[in-house]
């Protein structure tokens, strides 16, 4: 699940460092600055992931769903286990070929519970990059539309665990704004379904 972190954080940083707007007038709008004449702004991506409800929703369901599959691997498995301890009872009493033939079944049904969990845990993570997608798209589209309003030329995404930028000043810090407005349209979204 740690590993789900970091991607949806690398998904974050390359969707919060965006875009390329001319600015109207002179002044920086709020929380921005004005370097060479670019309206620049940033984003806590960590806080951002942190405090943004659909992350966590999403989080919560994949480790809903990793775990449903551990128990549901953990039960076939265990019922393979018992088929061979069945078997390893009854072998003395078994003849040589019914002794191959039991052999082969559960060699075949281990390889099938191994390509079933192999199956899983592929749909699994394709599910997770549809919704890193989603994730990506959602912000991109909400600092588009926010941008309409402010004309910022960049919004960086700035983290602490690394990345591009080595310091980020706290008065161009919009990050707040940003989980506030995330948060208010998933709201509306998820009610509205």
């Amino acid at each position: 699940m740690k590993n789900l972190h970091y991607a949806w954080l690398v998904v974050l940083t390359f969707a919060i460092a965006y875009l390329y707007f001319k600015p109207t007038g002179s002044s920086a709008g709020i929380g921005a600055t004005i370097t060479d004449g670019k309206r620049i702004v940033f984003v806590n991506s960590d806080s951002l992931l942190n405090n943004y409800q659909f992350y966590k929703d999403a989080q919560k369901e994949f480790e809903n769903k990793g775990y449903r599959l551990q128990v549901d691997l953990g039960q076939k498995e265990r019922a393979l286990q018992g088929e061979l301890q069945a078997i390893q009872q009854r072998a003395s009493a078994m003849t040589q070929a019914e002794l191959q033939a039991a052999d082969m079944t559960l060699k075949k049904k281990g390889a099938e519970l191994q390509q079933y969990s192999q199956q899983k845990q592929a749909e699994l993570g394709q599910e997770q990059a549809k919704k890193n997608e989603e994730l990506y798209n959602n912000i991109r589209e909400y600092i588009t539309k926010v941008n309409k309003e402010n004309k910022y030329e960049f919004v960086l995404g700035y983290s602490k665990l690394g990345g591009g930028i080595l310091f980020a000043d706290a008065s161009v810090d919009v990050t707040q704004k940003m989980i506030e407005g995330l948060n208010k349209e998933y709201a509306a979204k998820k009610t509205g379904k």
